[in-house]
Formats: structure tokens, sequence, C-alpha cells
């Protein structure tokens, strides 16, 4: 029990040290968020006028969805606090630390807040009856448990399977979700409410299923209690104390020594040389080599399952309610995540950058030669994306839009990319010393959110002939904006990708350094990480709020409510949905999205204005070493 106590106190201890900054923002944020599900949960059970086997149909659905959440959770927020590698070399048996890591994990917002959500097993019972309602009590706690083990046991196996080609890819396509859940869950909502399922309830097959499933055993136990069938809910509790045994056991085995990940680098014994086409040449061969490594890396597996997944559940997430509105979008989006996705494949590759840094005017190979591969693993993909999904939706009016502005967006993308490969390179361990956790290589949020926003600009040409051929009506004008993108896709890729090979040439050295040191040439004290994280933690809560409310804030405000409404208003497009501006009165909806992008602009504004103000302020907290104090003085002298 001591144990359990100190690991609890040490977990709290970090969750209180580590909300400060945009990651304490990010939490409050969360944490109002799941409360706000969980009271909407709560309200469910006591509120929604139903009978109770359609309200125990929708509530197995929500609480299987809260366990999903618990399971897919540390795709999204990572590894938790206290691990169990952190007490590797302390003599302690395994099933004595699994039950203090189960303490540990039991002190955090997501715990508390999940609690609260299962209390409305208790509420439901309560329409049912006394004895139902103190059946729920003890049934809402192991639930509680059972999801706590689930997540822990997940923690473990994602860190095995991030390790292999396909469970890469595997957390790729869930991270994928957990962002489409994120930024169009509301979609799902929309198509809840216009099935019927909210007054008719699931089909028999799929209520079996989610009372099945471990989220369901609670449930099936206050219904059968309901129901004075006390055999059944008996059995239904001591299924749940029996799975938390077996999870717990499960889990103090999986806590043992790591074994160490074996590799294989299989080769064909000789290389053949081609001598004519885009893979000849010193640029064909460093594209040769690329194609490999995107086939053998598993992050960059993972970049690719983020990228197709992200564009095709955006797009098809609204045939749920019926709408193939965002079909013909598809390659569009795809072309922009697909240069989202590799912002930073110049950090993958750790302290390689200095084989090519030996070799001279190797620089523009490498550059050129990863602009090439990247075409090649996302242009195809891209192309038949945007062709089948345009047939299938049956928009022929989208394709001077989709023509136009998918090639703009993927060449300048990929330009963009070369610049930003180097000019915002972010240090990364070596293959060899990745993290298991995936989230935990490199920090590439803010060079993400450059070249997602960034990556639009290449389109404004073409947009800009776009618009003045719906608005004048004049179809000529429409079709000659593809030619404009075309044009503007391959301008970018060229300047861009000449313009990124001539910086490493300059600053290639440097790169290399901040590779292995984590600073910049010219800086007498390294700034090491945990100087960094020192200055990020004196953050004023004023300046960590507006960074981590304003980047989600402006975001809503400029894309959704802001710039998807605008295009509805010029494609003539029906359905209103979650856009604001377009439940107003006609003459006030122009006015509106007008008035939503710039509210977007200014909030993104601050934001970057707060970001370079607190660099600043990080930058002067880092103190200077003695040596070079004494020179300043002398030099005042």
């Amino acid at each position: 029990m001591a144990n359990v106590l100190i690991l609890v106190r040490l977990k709290l201890r970090l969750l209180r040290r580590s909300m400060t900054g945009g990651r304490g923002a990010w939490m409050v944020l969360g944490a109002a968020l799941g409360v706000l599900l969980a009271v909407s949960t709560i309200l469910l059970g006591a509120l929604y006028d139903a009978k109770p086997p359609v309200l125990g149909d929708l509530l197995g659905v929500v609480y299987a969805l809260w366990m999903v959440g618990w399971i897919a959770g540390p795709v999204w927020s990572g590894a938790p606090l206290v691990r169990a590698e952190h007490f590797a070399l302390i003599p302690l048996p395994r099933r004595r630390l699994a039950l203090g890591l189960l303490g540990a994990a039991f002190a955090g917002i997501t715990t508390a807040v999940t609690l609260l959500a299962f209390s409305s097993l208790v509420v439901f019972g309560a329409r049912l009856g006394v004895v139902p309602a103190l059946i729920a009590v003890p049934a809402a706690l192991l639930e509680l448990v059972v999801v706590v083990l689930l997540s822990r046991l997940a923690v473990t196996g994602y860190g095995q399977v991030s390790r292999s080609r396909a469970g890469a890819a595997l957390i790729g396509v869930l991270l994928a979700g957990l962002l489409i859940l994120t930024q169009s869950g509301w979609m799902l909502a929309v198509a809840v409410r216009t099935s019927g399922l909210v007054s008719t309830g699931v089909t028999p097959v799929f209520a079996a299923v989610v009372r099945a499933l471990p989220s369901g055993w609670g449930l099936y136990a206050v219904e059968s209690a309901g129901r004075s069938d006390w055999a059944a809910a008996i059995g239904a509790l001591a299924g749940l104390a029996t799975a938390i045994a077996v999870l717990l056991l499960v889990w103090s085995w999986r806590l043992g020594s790591p074994r160490a990940a074996r590799a294989t680098i299989r080769g064909g014994g000789s290389a053949r040389i081609r001598r004519t086409g885009p893979l000849s040449g010193p640029v064909g061969a460093v594209t040769v080599r690329e194609l490999h490594t995107w086939w053998r890396d598993p992050l960059r597996l993972q970049a690719i399952a983020v990228a197709v997944t992200w564009a095709l559940g955006t797009v098809l997430l609204p045939l749920s309610f019926g709408s193939k509105i965002l079909l013909p979008w598809a390659g569009t989006a795809l072309a922009l995540t697909a240069a989202v996705s590799s912002v930073n494949l110049v950090g993958l590759d750790g302290t390689a950058l200095w084989l090519t840094l030996l070799i001279p005017g190797a620089e523009r190979h490498d550059v050129r030669g990863r602009q090439r591969a990247l075409l090649f693993v996302f242009g195809p993909v891209v192309t038949v994306t945007a062709v089948v999904l345009v047939t299938l939706a049956g928009s022929h009016w989208t394709w001077p839009w989709v023509l136009a502005l998918t090639p703009a967006l993927l060449g300048g993308g990929i330009g963009l990319l070369a610049l930003v490969w180097i000019a915002a390179l972010v240090p990364g361990p070596d293959p060899h010393r990745r993290p298991d956790n995936p989230l935990e290589n490199a920090d590439t949020t803010g060079p993400a959110y450059l070249v997602f926003f960034a990556g639009l600009l290449p389109a404004l040409p073409a947009v800009g002939l776009l618009v003045a051929g719906t608005l004048l009506h004049d179809a000529l004008l429409r079709w000659s904006a593809i030619p404009v993108g075309v044009a503007a896709g391959v301008l970018l890729y060229s300047g861009l990708g000449r313009a990124g090979y001539r910086r490493l040439e300059a600053r290639g050295p440097e790169l290399l350094l901040r590779m292995r040191a984590g600073r910049r040439s010219g800086s007498s004290a390294p700034r090491s990480a945990a100087a960094s994280q020192l200055a990020a933690a004196q953050l004023p809560r004023k300046q960590a709020a507006i960074i981590g409310l304003g980047i989600p804030l402006g975001a809503i405000l400029l894309f959704p409510q802001g710039i998807v409404p605008l295009v509805f208003k010029l494609v003539h497009a029906r359905g209103r949905l979650w856009f604001l501006p377009l439940y107003l009165p006609g003459p006030l909806q122009w006015s509106a999205c007008v008035v939503m992008i710039i509210l977007g602009v200014t909030v993104y504004s601050v934001v970057l204005w707060t970001a370079r103000v607190a660099k600043k302020s990080a930058q002067r907290a880092v103190p200077q070493p003695a040596a070079e104090q004494a020179g300043m003085v002398g030099d005042r002298a």
C-alpha cells in the first residue's frame, strides 16, 4: 500500500508540474470538453424519455465509445507520466509495481471525468428501482478499473506494435481517426439524429454486441437486476472482477524486462544502375534510396497512413447522413496533408546528414531526390483519389476546381517542404534510438501548422480565376485555372527546391550541429532540452492560455466558419450543417463569412505575436555561462 501511495503522490506532483505552457492550456481545454461529455452522458441516462431497452442500447453505445477512447487515447496523448521503465533498476516485484502504477493511473483528470460519466449507470439504475441503483455502484467502479487497465495494456502494446511497419501504419490510422473525430465528430451526431436511432434504438444484433463488450457488462448487470434476474446480475459483476484480475496479471507480465528488438535488413546482392529515366543519375539514386526508406521506415509508413486516412475519412464522413458534398475534394485534401505529414524528413534521418555534407555538390541531389520521391509516393495516390471520388460523387462542376487545385497544392507543398526541411528542421533521435511511442520522437507541431497554412497559398492564383469564373458564369475562365494551377505547382516545386538546397549548402554544418547537440551554431551556451523545458515552464499563464486556446479557436473561425461556408455560397451548395453564417438571412451570410475569416486571421496573428514574445522571453531566461558573462563585462569596460 505504501508503494501505491508513493506513486500516486509522484503522479500528482508530475501532473501539477506539467500543467504549464501550451500543454497546460490543452489539458484544461481537454478537461472541460471531457466534463461536458460526461455531463451529457449523465443527462442521457436521467432525462431522455425512452423505454428502458432503447435507453440501455444508447448507453451501451456511449460506454463503448468511452472504452475505445481510453484504448486509443495513448496514441494521441503519448505514454503516461509515470512509466514502468522509470523503475527498471529498482528491485521491485512486477506485480507490486503493476499495482502501484495502476494506483497512479487513477490519479488524473481523465479518470475523474470517466468516473463522472460512468455514474450515469447509477442514474439509469435508479430509473429501474432501488436494487438496480445499488448494483450500479460497484458496476460503475469495476467498469472504470477495466477501462484503465485496458488503456495501460494498450500503451505497452503500442510500444511493441510501432516497431513494425504494419503496426506503425495501424497506429497512423488510429491517430488519423482521432483527428477526424476531434474536428468532424459532429457529423456522427447529425447522422445519429437523422437516422432515428435515438428513438428506436439499435438493431438486436448490435445491441447484443454492445453488451458483450467489457464496457457493457455493468449495464447488463443493472438491466438484469431490473428484471430480477439476480444470477445474471451477479454473474456480470463477477465477470468484471475476473476481467480485472486477468488484465492485471497480463499487465504485470508485460512489465517485465523489455526484449531487445531485432531488425533484419534485406537487400539484393547487386544493384542495377539506371542510365535513363527519372531514377537515373545522382538524383535518381537518392530517389531510389528515399523510396526504399518510405517502404521500410515505420515512421514514414505511419505518415502515409495518417495522410491518406485523414483525407479519406474527412470526405467520407458526411456519407453517414447521406451527403456527398465533400467527396470531390478528397484529392485536394490528400495533396495538402501529404505535405504536412512529411514536414520533418531530414530530422527523421538523424545525424545521417553528415553523409550528404561530405560529398561535394550532394546537397542539390539530396533535396531534389527527396522531392522526386515524395512525388512518386503521393502523386499516384492523389491522382487516383481525385479522379475516382469526383466520378463517384457525380459533381462534374467540380472538375475545374479539382484539376486546378490538386497540382498546385501537391507541387507547391513539396516545394515548400524542401525549404522547411532545412529552415525549420526539428532535431530528432537517430532511427536506432527512437522511443517506442512514435509521438515522442520530435515535436513538429509548429512546422506542421506552418506548412498547412502556407501550403494553401500556391492555390490562390487558380482560386482567383475559379471564383471569378463562377461569379461571372464564364466556363472558359474556370477551365483556364487548370494550366495556372499546374504552372504554380511546377514553378514552386522547382524554385523552392532550389532555395532549399542552396540553404543546405550554406548552412549544412550548422544544421548538423543542431541535429547532434540540439542547438544552433554561434551559441556558446548549448540550449539543452532541459533548459528549453525550463524556459517553457516559466511561460506566464496568460501567454500559455492565448497560445493553447488560440490555435484551435483560430482554426475554427478561419476554416469551418469562414472559408468553407464562403465556398459553399460560391458554388451554391446545399446544406447548412454546423456552419453558423449559413443560418443567417441571405444578405448577411456573405458578411458573416468575411467577418469570420477576419476574426480567424486576427486570432492567429495574436497567437503568433504572443509566441514570438514568449520565445524572446525564454531566450533571455536561459542563464549565460560565467566565461561569456566575464567577456561581456570586459567588452563594456
